[in-house]
């Protein structure tokens, strides 16, 4: 009976460690907003990668591709509170993004637009402006308001 009672502690114990681990993870909105940059670069490989020739083009897959940008870009409007722009993990964002706050939002805006727009693209014949496009407001976004990694 204690053994089982001892196990069923090690196993809560065990689990309220990671739950804290997460949370800690998740309220470290550097942190975060670098996963959310990682998940869309990863999307943006795949694309290009269509738009090289490297794979075949694939409208179900830029759709989920477009998506997974498009949502990212949403989730990244709350992933620069004030405050954050130093910390304990390195960041290349530039003070820009919180001087030039309204600007800075306008530019996610305008990319999660592109990546909605590149999401209902269904044609080969359409896809490569619409990437382009995106790719023009994710360069502009960086351009002002992130400083190159060192």
């Amino acid at each position: 009976m204690r053994s089982h009672r001892a196990a069923a502690l090690s196993i809560f114990a065990g689990a309220l460690a990671l739950s804290l681990a997460a949370v800690a993870v998740a309220s470290d909105p550097i942190v975060e907003r670098q996963e959310t940059m990682k998940k869309i670069g990863d999307s943006m490989k795949a694309l290009g990668g269509m738009a090289r020739g490297a794979s075949p083009f694939d409208a179900a897959a830029v759709k989920s591709n477009a998506q997974t940008i498009a949502e990212s870009l949403d989730h990244a409007k709350s992933l620069f509170p004030e405050g954050s722009g130093q910390g304990s993990t390195e960041t290349w964002a530039k003070a820009e993004i919180w001087t030039e706050k309204a600007k800075f939002d306008e530019t996610l805006k305008s990319a999660h637009d592109a990546a909605v727009a590149l999401a209902s693209v269904a044609e080969e014949a359409n896809y490569r402006a619409a990437l382009g496009a995106l790719g023009q407001n994710c360069r502009a976004c960086h351009d002002s308001y992130r400083r190159p990694k060192e």
